[in-house]
């Protein structure tokens, strides 16, 4: 009597990823899709830029925005999408401010799906670049400035203009070694200046003692560049809530081992956790674009970068982490604040992670299998309804815009059960 339902005990409980409810069918858009074939495109702009910047803000300018936006003076593009409780104009020239009221205007069905008040507002951005002729979007944060007028990007040249028609591309790679766990902390391998230190997102249980860290690296040459690359971050890199609560900050990265490529590119089979605040998407990636908006803003991001790096693997593609070229200018932020609201991630991320590593699919095309890991999210608990619905409005929208979905390499891994797991 007087004790609380559910504090009995002298522990709590685990998240385990288990299936909890179902996802009929008919729930389903794109059962046995057999093509990546394209829809029609709609109208395509007169004068389409390759290269684009996304940010979403509610602020206005800041410094981190005005030196992107000098980028538009190197041949970049630069989206700003705003928010209901943002600013009506956006004073900073060249840039495209995509108010409330030209969202609004705008055809894309994920635009059914988006709440207000949401980082996932960026995905408008994202849609509205790859519509203006994307081939490469750097997606970033409004306080997340350049060290230099430079977005340097592997397998392109060195003004990032141009991508090179051929590889091979240097880097360096964990060694391959036996036994190793399902998950890499690549932070520690490029020598930070406060010691023991992870990324958002990680998963708690692999922070200490789990041997996920300081990996052996070696050279390595892909045929390919990364198609996600993700930037460190130096002063107020990108770490949970716990870190800030506990070790002091600034933090600076010195980078690889000098005898190093200086990009370090994750080996298959393994996941890191990456995040939307100075990442670099090649067109091949960009269908992995989508943030999900049933989860808080500091998890979506995360969220995405498990599914993303899963279907990666299915298409002989990896993330790679670079070298910091932005500094992180935080604006002031109640720590606890920022705890609760990474929830999942502390209390489900190990449970992602070991669902993700051992899911298999028969589905011959990209599409089908990236809906079926929506809905796998969904039924396990991961993320809502609406993020499944939102997925499906997303792949129509990005077949509406006529991007080609890349081609499996993994076509029907062996043992693979006839239909997925969910």
């Amino acid at each position: 009597p007087g004790v609380a339902k559910g504090i009995s005990g002298v522990s709590g409980s685990r998240f385990s990823g288990e299936v909890i409810r179902e996802v009929l069918r008919e729930d389903l858009a794109f059962v046995g899709a057999r093509s990546n074939l394209t829809t029609p495109a709609g109208e395509v702009p007169s004068a389409p830029c390759e290269r684009w910047i996304v940010v979403t803000s509610i602020f206005q300018p800041s410094a981190a925005t005005r030196t992107l936006a000098e980028m538009t003076k190197q041949g970049w593009c630069f989206v700003v999408v705003a928010d209901i409780n943002g600013p009506s104009e956006y004073d900073l020239e060249g840039v495209f401010y995509l108010t409330v009221e030209r969202q609004r205007a705008l055809h894309f069905q994920i635009l059914d799906h988006l709440p207000w008040r949401h980082f996932g507002r960026k995905n408008v951005g994202f849609l509205y670049a790859i519509a203006h002729g994307a081939k490469v979007i750097y997606d970033t944060d409004d306080d997340n400035r350049l060290k230099e007028l430079r977005i340097p990007i592997l397998g392109f040249d060195a003004r990032s203009r141009s991508r090179l028609p051929s590889g091979p591309f240097q880097v360096s790679r964990p060694v391959d070694e036996p036994g190793r766990g399902p998950v890499f902390n690549p932070y520690p391998s490029f020598h930070p200046s406060c010691g023991h230190i992870w990324p958002r997102g990680f998963p708690l249980d692999h922070v200490v003692g789990k041997g996920a860290e300081n990996w052996t690296l070696g050279p390595a040459q892909l045929e390919r560049p990364p198609a996600i690359q993700q930037f460190l971050a130096d002063e107020d890199p990108d770490v949970d809530a716990i870190f800030r609560l506990t070790r002091p900050l600034p933090c600076t990265f010195s980078g690889l081992p000098k005898h190093l490529p200086e990009v370090l590119a994750s080996p298959p089979d393994v996941f890191v956790p990456y995040n939307a605040q100075a990442t670099v998407h090649l067109r091949e990636a960009f269908w992995g674009l989508l943030l999900p908006v049933t989860v808080h803003g500091r998890v979506s991001d995360i969220w995405r970068a498990y599914l993303t790096e899963r279907l990666l693997w299915d298409i002989g593609q990896s993330v790679a982490f670079a070298p910091a070229c932005v500094i992180h200018d935080r604006v002031a932020h109640d720590y606890l604040k920022d705890f609760q609201s990474e929830g999942d991630l502390y209390l489900k991320a190990a449970a992602m992670v070991n669902f993700l590593k051992d899911w298999r699919s028969d589905a011959l095309t990209l599409v089908e299998r990236l809906e079926q890991l929506w809905a796998a999210l969904y039924a396990r608990g991961f993320v809502e309804f609406g993020d499944l619905r939102m997925a499906q409005a997303w792949i129509r929208d990005l077949l509406a815009l006529g991007y080609e979905f890349p081609e499996l390499t993994v076509a029907k891994p062996p043992g693979v059960a006839q239909r997925p797991e969910l």
